[in-house]
């Protein structure tokens, strides 16, 4: 299935840069159709081997529980409450596509890959995308190539690089999710094949900074750091100095390079970070406390909703155009207690999941799971600032590939333990007979 699966990302990302999704249908869309082709094929090939069985299961509970409590909720909203300005049908649309066919792209990787060879394809293909969507960002920008990327042109979006996937914001936060996978394979890489990763990192980067995205350059300040705290028992104290040094090295010599391509840049970075401290709350956050001071005053007003939430898609009902720039608060707002836990819960699960492989693994697979830490500790401060659409597929797929490349691991360490406890037995034998 490697090969759907690089079908997949490359009309992804063909897409993404294009704005072109043709609609097959209603909710249909060439994406959705292509995972729904990965989906039936996965499910033949179960059908056939007859050898399936669920692995890992609080993921699959969770997503159980996250998809059938924004059902509940969606009906009690369609036939009880009918808040004014709902409509049953897009918000039954919308949670098709963004809870269920996420969990389609989570599980059609994470059951698809077989193998540590279809583990590293596909990560290949997957970080690689995304790396080249870098490079011709960068490309389009100094006019090289005319692919229709986007810069902000007025108010708290000017001079900002939009990127593939939707907002500068929501580029921003993909890019530090994809990053420490990129810099993991171009430490495992040798030769040309490093020197291109290299690139593709460097490119990486370059457009992170120039999306001017706060929240994600804090997710990547902090989320960062307290990865590398987590992992401290695999990662030596000098190669965390090094990384620190070389990484602060590598901006210094990234933000020089995009002052000089990009001055307009330059200067929306110094107004937009360095200038923070001089605003009020409001412009500070670009709106974001007024928004999240309606949401909160609003449940405030209908105190149960702090426990059920309004229901599935009900912030769309609110008196306002803008979206909650907070995915824990929109979680909550709309679901309760119990999408707020879910989706933290799912992002704690296979963060630790991927810690204790990487406790386990050695070689290129260690970096793999390592990096997978450092990018959702990333990911979890990111989506604390706003919410994201467009990048979500690639989230998923990655979510799943990473869980998939954990379970390779323990399935390796399971097969070799038996094998290792005839050998001491028989050690401890062979010196007893001695003595």
């Amino acid at each position: 299935m490697r090969w759907l699966f690089v079908v997949l990302i490359g009309l992804l990302m063909v897409t993404d840069f294009t704005g072109v999704n043709p609609g097959l249908g209603p909710g249909l869309s060439v994406k959705n159709a292509m995972l729904y082709v990965a989906v039936m094929v996965l499910a033949f090939r179960i059908a056939l081997s007859g050898g399936f069985r669920i692995r890992l299961p609080g993921l699959h509970l969770a997503w159980a529980a996250w998809i059938g409590y924004a059902i509940l909720t969606w009906l009690a909203v369609s036939l009880f409450f009918k808040y004014h300005g709902y409509n049953p049908i897009i918000s039954a649309m919308a949670l098709k596509a963004e809870l269920i066919d996420y969990a389609l792209f989570c599980f059609v990787v994470f059951y698809g890959v077989q193998n540590e060879d279809d583990f590293r394809f596909v990560l290949r293909m997957l970080v690689g995308a995304i790396g080249i969507s870098s490079i011709l960002t960068l490309t389009d920008l100094v006019g090289i190539t005319s692919l229709g990327m986007r810069v902000g042109d007025k108010g708290a979006e000017a001079d900002r690089v939009f990127g593939a996937f939707g907002h500068a914001n929501e580029t921003g936060s993909l890019l530090a999710f994809m990053m420490p996978p990129m810099v993991a394979i171009a430490m495992s890489s040798r030769g040309f094949w490093r020197l291109c990763w290299l690139g593709l990192s460097a490119a990486t980067a370059a457009v992170f900074i120039l999306t001017v995205s706060r929240g994600s350059y804090v997710a990547v300040v902090l989320g960062y750091p307290i990865a590398a705290f987590l992992l401290r028992s695999y990662i030596p104290p000098g190669r965390i100095t090094q990384w620190m040094l070389g990484g602060v090295a590598g901006a210094v010599l990234i933000a020089i390079a995009v002052a000089i391509i990009e001055p307009s840049a330059a200067s929306a970075i110094a107004d937009r970070v360095f200038n923070i401290g001089s605003r009020n709350l409001h412009d500070a956050s670009s709106g974001r406390s007024d928004i999240w001071g309606l949401a909160i005053s609003t449940m405030m007003d209908y105190p149960l909703t702090l426990l059920t939430g309004f229901g599935w898609n009900s912030w769309s009902t609110m008196p306002t155009i803008f979206v909650l720039h907070n995915t824990y608060l929109d979680q909550w707002f709309n679901l309760g207690l119990l999408g707020l836990a879910v989706y933290g819960g799912i992002e704690w699960l296979t963060l630790l999941t991927a810690k204790r492989a990487a406790a386990t693994a050695t070689g290129e697979i260690q970096r793999d799971m390592m990096a997978y830490v450092f990018g959702m500790m990333a990911l979890s401060i990111a989506v604390f600032f706003q919410n994201l659409y467009t990048p979500r597929p690639y989230l998923w797929m990655y979510v799943g590939l990473a869980m998939r490349g954990a379970m390779l691991v323990f399935d390796k360490a399971t097969a070799a333990a038996p094998a290792r406890a005839p050998a001491i037995r028989m050690g401890v034998g062979v010196s007893l007979r001695k003595a």
